[in-house]
């Protein structure tokens, strides 16, 4: 699923940003994306699986939920013009090609302060039923 919002995210090309190939991750206990600004960073998927009904014929049904984040900061003082516009593209990465076989695609946009910067987390969700 990382695959498919990174894909996304480099096919649109957002402005003013740039995306890092890399992984998110830390470097002397900060957050590596804290220090590269205007840098856009997805995290590997994670998914986890629960049970929603189970028949004694061994059939039975697993909700499926994959999450997927991506980061990237600005300096605080003075947000970028295309900040706006980079948030309602990446938002848009729930939607890619490759995600219609899941019936829940939602994206969840939270910010934070750490120091003088602000870090902006998406954090996409693709839920599906998964039949045994």
């Amino acid at each position: 699923m990382r695959d498919i919002v990174y894909n996304y995210i480099q096919d649109a090309k957002v402005k003013g940003f740039i995306l890092s190939s890399n992984l998110p991750w830390e470097d002397n206990g900060a957050p590596i994306y804290h220090h590269n600004k205007k840098y856009i960073y997805v995290a590997p998927s994670q998914t986890q699986q629960s049970p929603m009904m189970d028949s004694l014929d061994q059939r039975g049904t697993v909700d499926e939920i994959t999450t997927v984040s991506v980061y990237f900061v600005n300096d605080a003082k003075k947000l970028p013009p295309e900040y706006d516009n980079a948030v309602n593209v990446i938002k848009e990465a729930r939607l890619a090609p490759g995600t219609e076989g899941y019936i829940q695609r939602t994206c969840q946009v939270t910010t934070s302060f750490i120091a003088d910067a602000l870090i902006t987390h998406f954090e996409f969700s693709f839920r599906k039923l998964i039949t045994n």
